[in-house]
C-alpha cells in the first residue's frame, strides 16, 4: 500500500493539530494505550483529527511520538507527539474490539501552492513575532520545525479550533498567510492596549 492509500490509526481529540507543531497528551484510555504503545514499538505515525459530537473532521494531521514525560504503574502515559503530513479521510474501520482504536483509510495531501510572496511572508513574520513579544509567548525549541510559517505560526498561537482546521485544510501557503495576517492585524490593537494599560497599572496604580 502506498503512502498515499494507507490504512492509519486515529485519535479523535477535541483540538486540531498541525505540522509542526508539538503537543502534549495525557493517555489513559485503554485502546489509545495500546495505539501509543504499538507506535513507541515501532516508531510509526498515527492520525490525530478534530473529534465532533457524532463525527470527526474530513483532515487531520499525522503525529509522531517524539517524548515520553512520565509513565505510571497502571499503563497512563504523558506523552509528547509532533505533527507531521495532513491526510484527508475517506473510510472509518470500526474496531471490532472496544478496546482497539479507530482506523481509516486515508491519503496523505501536500499544498498545491507551497510557496508564498516575499512581501506576504515578511508581514506575517513581523506581526508574529510582535504577537509573540505582547502575549509573552515562548515557542518551544524545536516547534514548527519542517513545517510552512503559516503552520509555525497556527500552532504555537491560539487563533481558534475552527480557523486551525481550515488552515489544515488549506492547500496553498499564501491563502494561510494572507489569512493569519488578516487575523494578527486585528488582534493586536486589543493586545497592544491590554500591554499599556496592565504598564499603567504597575507605574501608578491607575488602569485609565
Amino acid at each position: 500500500m502506498t503512502s498515499s492509500d494507507r490504512v492509519l490509526g486515529l485519535f479523535p481529540l477535541g483540538l486540531v493539530l498541525v505540522p509542526g507543531e508539538l503537543l502534549p497528551l495525557h493517555i489513559f484510555e485503554e485502546r489509545y494505550k495500546r495505539l501509543i504503545g504499538e507506535r513507541r514499538e515501532t516508531g510509526e505515525d498515527f492520525g490525530i483529527v478534530l473529534r465532533y459530537e457524532d463525527s470527526v473532521a474530513e483532515c487531520g494531521c499525522t503525529a509522531v511520538v517524539t517524548s515520553v514525560l512520565e509513565e505510571f504503574d497502571d499503563g497512563r502515559l504523558n506523552i509528547v507527539v509532533q505533527g507531521r503530513e495532513r491526510f484527508r479521510l475517506h473510510e472509518l474501520v470500526e474496531p471490532d474490539d472496544e478496546k482497539d482504536y479507530l482506523r481509516a483509510r486515508v491519503t496523505l495531501y501536500e499544498d498545491d501552492e507551497p510557496t508564498a510572496p516575499g512581501k506576504t511572508l515578511r508581514k506575517a513574520e513581523s506581526l508574529y513575532k510582535r504577537l509573540l513579544e505582547l502575549a509573552d509567548v515562548e515557542v518551544a525549541a524545536g516547534a514548527g520545525e519542517g513545517a510552512e510559517a503559516s503552520f509555525r505560526m497556527a500552532g504555537t498561537v491560539d487563533f481558534g479550533l475552527m480557523v486551525k482546521q481550515e488552515l489544515l485544510e488549506s492547500r496553498s501557503e499564501a491563502e494561510r498567510l494572507e489569512q493569519l495576517v488578516g487575523l494578527m492585524s486585528s488582534l493586536l490593537p486589543r493586545l497592544e492596549l491590554r500591554k499599556s494599560r496592565e504598564e499603567a497599572i504597575r507605574g501608578n496604580g491607575k488602569g485609565y
